[in-house]
């Protein structure tokens, strides 16, 4: 009887060994390892950023009652709508211009910072870590700073300038109407030039110290190794940096917000807080989805067109 029992083990263990032996070989295929890792992500993707993305899309069809479960289609009208809206037009080229104003800004100040705090010097990496500090800092703690400095009763900036004679009675930066966007472009840049620090030091911290060595033997100055041998392998980080920014500062809502809220007046009425008001101020939801809508098809041709003129992929290099 115990060598029956012995026996029985030994056959449950040599099953369960290959039922272990069968997964293992299940789990160790290309495909099915693919599709363990990359699962996970593709549904928090899908669940979080495709899924609300085709609902803005459907949504943007019909007509949406706050108060009433009943969607009424209504087919193209809320797009048919919008383009013949004045106020559409306007709030989109706001957002043009603020996208523009605000990636030029942060390009040329970001190379600069990049530029000097990449020298070697005594305390270098906490100048560093100083210079980073901004990018740190939520952006509604950041907004409320700068209102508070560009405060026109008892803000900072009206007491230095009051103070060196620059003006003659305090100004409110926020508050009027000609130097609003100026302000707001001018706030943004102060938090997100470090993105473009981060990106082209980290770039220049990659190109051999060989390729400054010769061009210095050569006899070359600093403005021609920086045209012959810096810029030229930046050429990359800034097509990336061009893109990312662009479309990020065309989408920005949350600073501009805070600092004016669209205002004064419609100074400052970029196209995504236009499709806020839509949504939430007037309630037009549907009107609101289809304007996001049309935002995201504008952005995604500008991308493409981007590409192609472009054609970043011929800057990228690998070493």
């Amino acid at each position: 009887m115990s060598t029956d029992l012995s026996t029985n083990l030994r056959n449950i263990w040599r099953r369960r060994s290959g039922y272990r032996d069968s997964l293992y070989r299940f789990l160790s295929r290309r495909r099915v390892l693919a599709a363990i890792t990359i699962l996970p992500a593709l549904l928090l993707f899908t669940f979080i950023t495709l899924g609300p993305i085709l609902w803005a899309i459907a949504a943007g069809f019909y007509e949406i009652p706050v108060f009433s479960p009943q969607w009424e289609f209504v087919f193209l009208d809320n797009y048919a709508e919008l383009l013949a809206q004045e106020t559409f037009w306007v709030s989109v080229w706001r957002s043009v211009l603020f996208a523009g104003g605000s990636t030029t800004l942060q390009l040329v100040a970001g190379i600069g910072i990049a530029l000097l705090v990449n020298r070697s010097f005594k305390f270098s990496n906490v100048v560093q870590a100083i210079v980073i500090l901004p990018y740190m800092i939520p952006t509604a703690v950041l907004g409320f700073i700068a209102l508070w400095m560009g405060n026109a009763q008892w803000g900072v900036i009206n007491e230095v300038l009051l103070s060196v004679g620059l003006l003659d009675q305090p100004f409110s930066w926020f508050g009027n109407h000609s130097t609003a966007m100026i302000a707001v472009i001018l706030t943004s840049s102060w938090k997100f030039t470090i993105f473009v620090t981060i990106m082209v030091l980290a770039r220049l911290q990659s190109i051999p110290e060989n390729h400054y060595e010769a061009a210095r033997v050569a006899g070359a100055n600093t403005f021609q190794v920086f045209k012959d041998i810096t810029l030229p392998n930046l050429k990359s980080v800034i097509f990336i940096v061009l893109l990312l920014r662009g479309v990020w500062m065309f989408n920005k809502f949350d600073i501009v917000y805070i600092l004016t809220g669209g205002g004064p007046g419609d100074a400052t009425r970029l196209a995504p807080i236009y499709a806020y008001e839509l949504g939430f101020g007037l309630t037009r939801l549907g009107m609101a989805a289809a304007m996001s809508t049309l935002l995201f098809v504008f952005l995604a041709g500008v991308a493409v067109v981007y590409f192609r003129v472009l054609e970043p992929a011929k800057e990228v290099r690998t070493e």
